[in-house]
């Protein structure tokens, strides 16, 4: 019953605004908030990922993506994301392509330029909350709706540091159709950076940032610290706003496959008593290596 409270708790949040999906392991799903990202790694990338949240409750938050990227000729990038999110009465799905063009500045620097478009389809069915004692009419017929955006974006890359900004949405759309939800899609800026410190030819120190801030909500941000052995493994943690911690391995089979996974927890919810958690887990295929100058790669060899 407990785990229910923590959803019924949290649901006026969640109706108000379900908003785009936080992945601990940003880092490797870049283009799915950017799409500057598309193609700047000079091959074809498929990555896979999925999360759920506060593991330990009923009808917790789930998020799965996928994204493909590929660089095609010597400056255009493309690709195309996909995010779907549950979270109780709630479904989102988010589907974009994405573009992105390179200046090359020197042999070991460039700006990507990147453009996405799509939108998002919700759906929510409030007559779920039947019996339970929420502000929420639950005689209110289903929601549905199809939003069309968006989003822009850039990454500056040079060969141990990239920094990159981007909205992913730039339209504030409203979703409640004849519902008496206050529901919007709301803008969400992002900004990342990762530096590579080398301390030999085997080891090195990745430093990663994210700040994320949503309009009308609290700014997130996101400090990482990884410990890289031969570009074979990277074992580190992340402290993220309000008290969250995330472990975090990832492992490089060989150069066509990429696996990771974070574990996260969250501070004792004083209202429940109970710790959340999160697991997480990506995989990524990369395939042949394309030309393209300057040579720079988002997953920085050591």
């Amino acid at each position: 019953m407990k785990y229910i409270f923590i959803i019924i708790t949290l649901l006026p949040i969640s109706v108000i605004a379900q908003q785009d999906s936080y992945l601990s392991l940003f880092r490797y799903n870049m283009s799915l908030v950017n799409p500057a990202f598309s193609g700047a790694e000079g091959k074809h990338v498929v990555s896979l990922a999925s999360r759920n949240q506060w593991s330990e409750t009923k009808s917790s938050p789930k998020t799965n993506a996928f994204s493909y990227s590929a660089a095609i000729g010597k400056n255009v990038g493309l690709g195309i994301s996909v995010i779907s999110d549950k979270i109780f009465i709630e479904n989102q799905t988010t589907i974009t392509a994405d573009f992105s063009y390179q200046l090359t500045l020197s042999n070991d620097a460039a700006i990507f330029l990147g453009i996405k478009a799509g939108g998002n389809s919700y759906s929510s069915d409030p007559t779920m909350l039947r019996g339970y004692n929420s502000e929420i009419d639950p005689l209110k017929s289903s929601l549905s709706s199809f939003n069309p955006n968006l989003g822009v974006g850039f990454l500056y890359q040079m060969s141990d540091f990239w920094i990159s900004g981007s909205i992913p949405r730039l339209f504030n759309s409203k979703r409640d159709g004849e519902m008496q939800i206050q529901s919007r899609d709301r803008v969400h800026t992002y900004i990342a950076g990762e530096y590579v410190f080398s301390l030999n030819d085997k080891f090195a120190l990745k430093l990663n940032l994210m700040y994320r801030k949503t309009k009308g909500i609290d700014a997130v941000t996101d400090v990482g610290l990884k410990g890289s052995y031969s570009n074979f493994f990277d074992l580190g943690f992340s402290f993220r706003t309000g008290s969250i911690f995330s472990s975090q391995a990832i492992l490089n089979i060989n150069e066509n496959l990429e696996l990771g996974y974070a574990y996260d927890t969250y501070g004792s919810d004083q209202l429940s008593g109970i710790s959340l958690k999160a697991h997480e887990i990506f995989m990524r295929f990369i395939f042949s290596k394309t030309s393209k100058t300057p040579k720079v790669e988002v997953e920085t060899s050591e």
